[in-house]
């Protein structure tokens, strides 16, 4: 099948890198749900940050994600109905959150952990290599996922590594 947006050469990369990043998310949340674990990939990096800082604002956040605003806050929010993070509220300036993982945030985290070691790896062996440029690189991503899905990879490892 003749894939379109690749004839589009150059004007075409933000369309790729969009579908690319779309498919990914979906085949991330494939392989949640087939652990068993409910989580949205679109939240890993403020969850990450969140980890990695243990106590962040919505500062914290926009500085090291460049995420806009409403962005941030619709995530947090979205992790706080999880309840996968809570907040405290600053005593001198009440406008100002302070996030942290909540004791299902910091379980879910550790449940993870192997499975973000398994999908780290296979998508270092999809991205490393070289390539005379990026376009050439991605053609080369998009037909290895083609050939063998992204959550197909890292479930069978991750299963193999689990025996």
């Amino acid at each position: 099948m003749q894939d379109h947006l690749q004839q589009f050469g150059e004007l075409g990369l933000g369309s790729r890198l969009k579908r690319l990043s779309e498919f990914m998310m979906k085949e991330i949340q494939l392989v949640y749900t087939t652990c068993g674990i409910d989580f949205d990939p679109y939240l890993f990096p403020i969850f990450k940050v969140i980890i990695d800082q243990e106590v962040a604002t919505t500062t914290d956040i926009q500085e090291k994600l460049q995420y806009t605003q409403p962005a941030i806050t619709q995530a947090l929010k979205k992790l706080i109905d999880k309840k996968l993070v809570n907040y405290k509220i600053d005593s001198s300036d009440k406008r100002k959150k302070f996030f942290r993982l909540s004791k299902k945030g910091k379980e879910m985290h550790q449940k993870m952990i192997p499975l973000w070691v398994v999908i780290d790896q296979q998508i270092k062996w999809l991205t490393e290599g070289s390539a005379i440029s990026l376009l050439h690189h991605l053609t080369h991503l998009e037909n290895q996922l083609h050939i063998k899905s992204l959550s197909k990879r890292i479930l069978e490892t991750y299963q193999n590594n689990s025996l």
